[in-house]
């Protein structure tokens, strides 16, 4: 009986110690993330839509390389629109050429017809006086002949008239017409000279140039690579204004503080040692599909680095919070 009492004893006493050896390691077992360098604000570089709806990409400036502002990035195919504004140019200078030519005709033919309703209207007056003699001045015949001359003047300045008209009113209409037809070329012009910009990207900051990834089969996008539009060819980040995101598991959540301090390392530079703060969480939870069926918490940590080092958007971190219980 007291051995079997001791033996009880004994096996509570290795059990409480594991108990509290257990409780003491997971205690100080460090909560590990893995995280990325991300870029708050990107200039990024997509794709331009075409009348062929994919486009080459022909020409990049190499990945890694700093831009400056100005500097020329990206720049794709644009064969077939540069023929079409040489077209447009063309088609243009026709039409400015053919108002030239309306505009003249138009002129032409409003002298003649204002010559003519001015004829007309000399032959009335001299008609008017020649019907006003009497007929006691004249013999019948001549006296009705200047009558029937008075009527014959009166239609043909009513007509001399209405022709003015009518060619004033074609002639608004010609030219009006073609100056439409001169603002189409030009507004087609301007459409395709701003398509044909659009065929080229140009750095609005300073920064290396990453490039952008196939959204279909993950490779980096290459020069001679064919796109869709708006996929994302490349893009700038800012110099400063880094930060490191991590997702924190459900389980984890709680033990998330803001401005917690961390300790991470960058892959791109494993001998070095940094320090991040926890500056935002989420408060709602996110699937990640590849992960799993579990949810987790988008976290962002902001650092500075007094070192020169050239740190990128995409080099992965780890980051250690010493002081948190990594859940089981």
């Amino acid at each position: 009986m007291y051995q079997k009492l001791a033996y009880k004893k004994l096996v509570c006493s290795v059990a409480l110690i594991s108990l509290c050896f257990s409780t003491l390691t997971l205690a100080k077992t460090p909560l590990i993330l893995s995280g990325q360098i991300k870029a708050s604000d990107n200039q990024t570089f997509y794709s331009p839509k075409t009348d062929n709806w994919r486009v080459q990409v022909q020409w990049l400036l190499p990945e890694g390389d700093i831009a400056e502002e100005g500097d020329l990035v990206v720049v794709f195919d644009s064969g077939s629109i540069q023929s079409q504004i040489e077209q447009e140019r063309v088609s243009l200078i026709a039409a400015n050429e053919e108002l030239f030519r309306i505009t003249s005709s138009a002129e032409q033919s409003l002298l003649e017809a204002t010559y003519g309703q001015k004829r007309t209207a000399l032959l009335l007056d001299k008609a008017r006086i020649d019907a006003g003699i009497s007929v006691e001045h004249l013999s019948k015949y001549d006296y009705q002949k200047n009558q029937l001359e008075l009527e014959k003047a009166v239609v043909a300045n009513a007509k001399s008239l209405e022709n003015l008209k009518q060619v004033k009113v074609a002639n608004n209409v010609a030219v009006t017409k073609q100056k439409i037809t001169i603002v189409k070329h030009q507004d087609k012009l301007k459409y395709k000279e701003f398509k044909l910009k659009q065929m080229s990207g140009y750095a609005k900051r300073t920064g290396p140039v990453l490039y952008g990834s196939h959204p279909w089969n993950g490779e980096k996008v290459f020069v001679g690579m064919t796109a869709q539009p708006s996929w994302k060819i490349a893009e700038i980040p800012p110099v400063n204004g880094l930060f490191i995101e991590a997702w924190v598991h459900e389980v984890d959540y709680k033990n998330m503080q803001l401005n917690t301090s961390v300790d991470f390392k960058l892959d791109a530079f494993p001998q070095y040692s940094f320090v991040a703060k926890l500056t935002e969480i989420s408060s709602q939870p996110e699937e990640r599909k590849e992960w799993g069926g579990d949810v987790y918490y988008r976290a962002v940590f902001s650092f500075s680095i007094d070192e020169e080092l050239t740190l990128l958007p995409g080099m992965s971190a780890q980051l250690e919070m010493t002081g948190v219980s990594q859940s089981e």
